[in-house]
C-alpha cells in the first residue's frame, strides 16, 4: 500500500505547505528513512483533494516567480484518515541500498571500485550527519512550536546515530580494503 498520502497528511497536520515545501521537508527531515518524488507527491495531492482529505489554502504571490503558490491544508476528514493509519498495524519495513548490494557481492577483484564506493558512501553519510546536526539544533530552538517536535527529534536522533555508525563502518571498510 502506498504511504505517500500519509506522509503528506502528517506534514500538513503541522502547517499549511506547498507541494515543493513538502518535498523539501521529506528530503531534509526524512531522508534517512523515507523518499518521495514530485511524481508521487503531486498526483497524490490531486487524489486527496478529490477525496476531501485536503483542501487549498490561501494563495500568495511570490516575489521571485510572480506566480501563485498553491498551499494545501488538511481537512477533518484528512485528520481522521491519518489517525486511522496511525492506529493500524505497521507493514514490514524494507531497506534497499545498491551500494550495500555491491559491497555484499564484491570480491577481491572489485577492491579498487569498492574503495571508491565506500569513500562516496562515507562522504554522503557525513553530509547527512552535518545536515541532521543542523536540523537538530534548529528544532531544539523551537521545541514548543509544533506538538510533534519531540517525536521528530527522537527519530532525528536515530538518523544521527545511523550516520555516525555508517561513517565508523566506512572507516573500518577502507582499512580492510587497503590490506
Amino acid at each position: 500500500m502506498k504511504k505517500t498520502r500519509y506522509v503528506l497528511l502528517g506534514l500538513l497536520q503541522e502547517e499549511e505547505l506547498s507541494g515543493y515545501e513538502m518535498k523539501r521537508a521529506i528530503d531534509i527531515r526524512m531522508s534517512f528513512f523515507w523518499q518521495e518524488s514530485f511524481g508521487q507527491i503531486y498526483p497524490e495531492l490531486n487524489k486527496m483533494i478529490k477525496e476531501g482529505l485536503i483542501d487549498f489554502s490561501n494563495n500568495t504571490s511570490t516575489e521571485k516567480t510572480k506566480r501563485e503558490k498553491i498551499r494545501y491544508k488538511i481537512t477533518s476528514k484528512g485528520e481522521s484518515e491519518l489517525k486511522k493509519w496511525m492506529e493500524a498495524e505497521n507493514e514490514k519495513d524494507t531497506v534497499r541500498s545498491e551500494f550495500l548490494l555491491k559491497m555484499f557481492l564484491s570480491t577481491d577483484k572489485n577492491a579498487e571500485e569498492m574503495q571508491k564506493h565506500v569513500i562516496k558512501f562515507k562522504e554522503q553519510s557525513q553530509q547527512k550527519l552535518d545536515l541532521f546536526n543542523l536540523f537538530e539544533k534548529q528544532l531544539n530552538q523551537y521545541i514548543g512550536v509544533h506538538n510533534n517536535h519531540r517525536q521528530i527529534l527522537s527519530v532525528l536522533n536515530l538518523g544521527i546515530r545511523q550516520a555516525k555508525l555508517y561513517i565508523e563502518w566506512s572507516n573500518e571498510m577502507l582499512e580492510q580494503l587497503d590490506k
